[in-house]
């Protein structure tokens, strides 16, 4: 808001400094008052006004506290009565006379409070809530007047408004007629009478009443209070706290309330927690039940059970959850069942082994929560197999806690879901790379580990830096840093901020950074060797492959590929698959359609489940003559070169001119490979052409070849 500041004599206040305000209002806002132009909203608070200044005319709710003001009248809102003014708040300014016609002007009143003023003469303030004339007032605040008796003049002096709230918190008197109430406040929906010495109430009906709020008072609710003639005294009741009272028993006192959801009951004298004691809430939705107090001594099988139960709150009762306890006073697997809904809960200041099973016991089936609140129950470690089974788990809150150590997977398992993770105040000194497993952090937006004594050694390390590289990705996720990340040890570090400890790898580990080096020299030579080595045997593959076999030959006695005259093919034809169209449907059905020659196809002729490299060296063994069909294509596949290979060794043990070369592409010599090119320079072959003259030769050569004319 744009302000500036001038120094102006005001009639009756002296010389006063006010803020201009970007306003088109004449009227400035007083000095020592707030004035907001979005809100309408004025604020003043302990300052020497002995009266109520002018405020600009947008001003429509006005808070008027700890101010000197013993009398007030109808002049001392002369300046404002003319605002369209809903709100006025008049807390503690010392008032001890009201004329009766004081309010009158403020004919658009709709929240009225006049707390604090206990010297106020009670006659004198009955008969100004008389003489508002605002027909909009249903707000009515009369907290700390003192009072000894309930108001039940004032009530019936209020009677003529519709009022909807009303507080009168903080007195003294020791009676409540909501009889009364419901005879002249009829439309009441928020009643508050906190703080006061209430120990007995007459029941009465309040069809409307939805939030009512009687903590710190020296109530016992007994059957009749919600339902005192067959019929439901508060049908509309949403929120009930009845903290800190003298309420000995819980069960069937609340039957009726089939509107309730938030039931508060902190801090009162029970002894036990029967089965379904709130079963007959069919609205509940959040339970509050801590600080009940040593009486409490047992709680039976499913006392919370509830289908609408989704937030329940049981901390600070140092309720004793043992093993050795668990049938004599409590039922571990059962005090929490019943609640399917259930997605909050805080077992905070309350007692756990968790060597013995219990706490899995009792929450390790509540698979939907999303808030878990275990604070101050002397853990020294993050129990197991718990929370790794809730997949919904959004908020874990384990602090102030004497945890130290834990096992990241064995806790958090495979989780996902968790938001915020809270373990600030606890005993950790040291974090290291298990503490966290990687599907931990997927979605966490906050992580607090402020509060614990850390040391900043080389121990460490890893935290620093996992720190660091999470804040750059997520630069809000550590609360409390670096302020709240101290160091404990060593001592010439303490009260350090672990930021400030950021050792480098060479500084903790220098014999690991040593042996680093020499094991990346090592392993450098060896895959220097080995790329050489590899390449090597890439390139000489065919050659290894072919004296395998050779020596598979020797070892098992196969059949020699200069095997005479027992030949079943008239020629082993060798191709690439890019030339099997011309070999299937040009060269096999001259040479074996039309000329009765056999020959052998690997695609045709191999047999079945036998091992490829065998059944080329058996079908080569097999066959007179070996047919190379010479292409771009065949000189790049790896097992036309193989068999090349063999036909190589075949020709140059054979003298009966066992191999024939069918040039099928005009291919240079220096393109092919030099087993090939030796075998080009040692035999005559045969070029294939295109022009149907031309092919007549070329046929008729190759059958001369292939049947030795």
């Amino acid at each position: 808001m744009t302000t500036i500041k001038i120094i102006i004599p005001v009639y009756l206040f002296g010389v006063i400094s006010l803020t201009m305000l970007h306003t088109a209002s004449s009227i400035e806002c007083p000095q020592f008052c707030t004035c907001n132009v979005t809100t309408g909203e004025a604020k003043c608070q302990n300052t020497l006004y002995s009266g109520i200044p002018a405020f600009p005319n947008y001003i429509t709710s006005l808070t008027y506290t700890g101010m000197n003001l013993p009398e007030v009248k109808k002049k001392t809102f002369n300046l404002i009565k003319d605002l369209d003014l809903q709100v006025l708040i008049l807390r503690h300014n010392r008032i001890q006379n009201i004329t009766d016609n004081a309010l009158s002007e403020l004919i658009h009143l709709r929240h009225l409070d006049l707390s604090g003023n206990g010297q106020m003469n009670f006659t004198q303030l009955d008969a100004c809530l008389m003489d508002i004339k605002s027909p909009n007032i249903t707000i009515l605040k009369l907290n700390s007047f003192g009072w000894d008796n309930e108001p039940i003049s004032i009530y019936e002096t209020i009677s003529k408004y519709k009022i909807t709230e009303l507080s009168m918190s903080r007195n003294n008197f020791k009676l409540l007629n909501m009889s009364a109430l419901g005879q002249y406040v009829p439309n009441l929906k928020y009643l508050n009478v906190a703080y006061n010495n209430i120990q007995e109430i007459i029941p009465g009906l309040l069809n409307k009443l939805m939030i009512w709020r009687i903590h710190h008072n020296y109530v016992d609710v007994d059957y009749t209070l919600f339902n005192s003639t067959g019929t439901c005294n508060f049908p509309s009741l949403k929120v009930l706290n009845l903290t800190s009272n003298f309420v000995n028993h819980f069960e069937n006192r609340f039957s009726c309330l089939d509107e309730l959801e938030v039931l508060v009951l902190d801090r009162n004298p029970v002894k036990q927690i029967l089965e379904d004691t709130f079963a007959d809430l069919p609205s509940l939705q959040v339970l509050h039940l801590n600080h009940l107090g040593d009486r409490l001594y047992n709680i039976e099988a499913f006392p919370f059970r509830s289908k609408s139960l989704k937030e329940l709150s049981f901390a600070r009762n140092h309720f004793s959850f043992f093993k050795s306890a668990r049938y004599l006073y409590f039922n571990s697997t059962e005090i929490f069942s019943g609640i399917p809904k259930l997605e909050a809960i805080d077992l905070s200041d309350n007692y756990f082994n968790l060597t013995d099973g219990v706490l899995h016991e009792m929450i390790s089936h509540l698979t939907n929560l999303k808030r878990i609140t275990i604070k101050s129950c002397k853990f020294e470690t993050i129990p197991t197999d718990i929370f790794s089974k809730m997949k919904r788990l959004e908020v874990l809150n384990l602090t102030k806690n004497h945890i130290g150590q834990w096992n990241g997977a064995e806790v958090f398992g495979s989780i996902s879901s968790l938001k915020t993770l809270r373990l600030d105040f606890n005993y950790i000194n040291v974090f290291n790379d298990t503490s966290f497993p990687e599907s931990f952090m997927a979605n966490l937006k906050s992580i607090d580990l402020a509060g614990n004594p850390f040391f900043c050694s080389c121990k460490n390390l890893w935290f620093r830096k996992w720190i660091h590289s999470w804040r750059l990705k997520r630069p809000n996720i550590f609360k409390g840093y670096p302020a709240n990340y101290l160091c404990i040890n060593p001592p010439e570090l303490h009260n350090t901020e672990l930021k400030d400890y950021f050792p480098s790898d060479h500084e903790c580990y220098p014999e690991k950074m040593n042996a680093a080096l020499q094991s990346f020299i090592v392993l450098s030579l060896i895959g220097i060797f080995s790329v050489i080595l590899v390449s090597l045997i890439y390139k000489g593959r065919w050659h290894i492959r072919y004296w395998i076999y050779l020596q598979r030959v020797k070892q098992k006695g196969y059949i020699s590929l200069n095997s005479g005259d027992s030949s079943l093919y008239s020629g082993f034809v060798v191709y690439s698959d890019e030339d099997r169209h011309w070999v299937f449907s040009k060269f096999l059905k001259i040479v074996e359609e039309e000329n009765d020659q056999t020959l052998c196809i690997h695609h045709r002729d191999f047999e079945v489940g036998k091992l490829i490299v065998d059944n080329i060296a058996d079908c080569i063994a097999q066959s007179r003559k070996i047919i190379l069909v010479l292409s771009r294509t065949m000189m790049t596949s790896d097992w036309c070169l193989f068999e090349t290979r063999l036909a190589q060794r075949k020709f140059l043990n054979d003298d009966n001119g066992s191999l024939i070369i069918i040039m099928l592409e005009n291919i240079q010599k220096k393109d092919m490979p030099h087993a090939l090119r030796d075998l080009v320079d040692l035999t005559t072959y045969i070029t294939w052409a295109e022009e149907p003259e031309l092919q007549e030769r070329f046929w008729k050569n190759v059958l001369r070849c292939i049947k030795n004319e």
